[in-house]
């Protein structure tokens, strides 16, 4: 029973590692494109202490109670309060899976392609036993290979 726990945390700290990994490369893309169309990255989410991604161009969070590493706006996802096209792209991590239903989700989609001209997107996938264990993570996110997202209730 103590080799199957170990090796259960071992598996959960390597998908931590990946999943930070994933951001890092994924908020890189992001950046590159913007720089490349020389407009400004958008991204949703503000990083918290210790890791996450950079700051974007302009961040956005809904909540004004953490502590980010760098000025954000309080602003909604699902309504986001720039013209369409302002941004090169936009990034979101670890953030549509937060929303509370399905409909949540494909709005805030739209309000990103809406305001950017792509879209990148990072969230757990349903093998993270992390995710599985937040109570607040109440959406699954996948992407297809079309790039096309298929959200599902948890």
């Amino acid at each position: 029973m103590l080799k199957f726990l170990a090796g259960a945390v071992l598996a959960s700290e390597a998908a931590q590692t990946y999943e930070i990994h994933q951001r890092r490369v994924v908020f890189n893309e992001a950046r590159r494109w913007c720089d490349q169309v020389g407009k400004p990255l958008l991204v949703i989410g503000a990083p918290k202490l210790g890791f996450n991604h950079p700051c974007g161009d302009v961040t956005i969070d809904l909540s004004p109670n953490i502590i980010s590493t760098c000025p954000y706006e309080i602003a909604d996802v699902r309504e986001i309060p720039y013209p369409a096209g302002e941004f090169g792209a936009a990034y979101i991590s670890h953030v549509l899976e937060h929303l509370p239903t399905v409909d949540d989700a494909y709005l805030a989609l739209s309000e990103l392609h809406r305001v950017a001209d792509k879209v990148f997107v990072v969230s757990p996938h349903k093998t993270s036993v992390a995710a599985w264990l937040m109570p607040h993570h109440h959406l699954w996110v996948t992407e297809k290979e079309d790039g096309e997202f298929v959200i599902q209730q948890r």
